[in-house]
């Protein structure tokens, strides 16, 4: 576990330090908030917003997008789930360039936690549609949870977070587009209703045309009810 998360760091710092192609950074702050149905059924609604601290040329301090989401999640057991979502990101009233953009998420996951980690293995497909293309994205997420004591996250418990994730773009007017993600931080359990969590996420965007690095830096505030 502590190398995966050094692979993790070592990956970030190193591409900030000697990466030779064009670098943006953002900030990420999201509210997730979920409550249980029943056993089996839940429903998750999300605020996010994106801001741009550095675009290659200069510092600055954008807001690029605001998005609204809401997910429906139905576990089939223990360890499988599925999901299906709806989002909806405002782009046109903070770029004049930019669309709006409604999305549709199908999604499956599939869990384990072994002693004191959990393992989720996540796959997403993506209907991305603006007034000017409908383009298609699939998703492969692997995140990791652990604690830092015990065998489960109890509420004053911290905990660490990495993920990888693949994602594969396609449309009919442009080349297929490729992406890696990856991340690293750490969360709190402030109760059983909420969660804080701190991410620094490095990403490889459209590496095989047009290669950006991007670093983000990811808080989310995570309410149960």
């Amino acid at each position: 576990m502590k190398n995966f998360f050094s692979v993790i760091l070592f990956l970030i710092g190193s591409t900030v330090i000697f990466g030779q192609n064009k670098f943006n950074g953002f900030y990420e702050p999201y509210i997730k908030v979920d409550y249980d149905v029943n056993k089996n059924f839940s429903q998750e609604f999300i605020l996010e917003e994106r801001t741009i601290w550095y675009d290659d040329e200069s510092f600055k301090f954008d807001v690029k997008q605001i998005d609204l989401a809401h997910f429906s999640k139905l576990k089939l057991s223990d360890k499988n789930a599925v999901a299906v979502g709806i989002q909806y990101r405002f782009r046109e009233n903070f770029e004049k360039h930019k669309e709006n953009e409604l999305r549709f998420t199908e999604e499956y996951s599939y869990t384990t936690k072994p002693k004191a980690t959990e393992f989720e293995h996540r796959v997403r497909a993506e209907q991305r549609i603006t007034s000017s293309e409908t383009s298609h994205r699939f998703r492969y997420n692997f995140a990791v949870n652990r604690s830092f004591k015990g065998d489960e996250i109890k509420p004053g418990d911290a905990y660490m977070i990495g993920d990888l994730e693949t994602l594969l773009t396609v449309a009919k007017s442009a080349k297929p587009e490729y992406e890696q993600r990856i991340g690293a931080g750490v969360g709190w359990v402030l109760s059983d209703q909420m969660k804080i969590e701190l991410v620094t996420e490095y990403r490889l965007s459209d590496f095989t045309q047009n290669l950006v690095h991007e670093i983000y830096f990811v808080t989310g505030l995570k309410i149960s009810l």
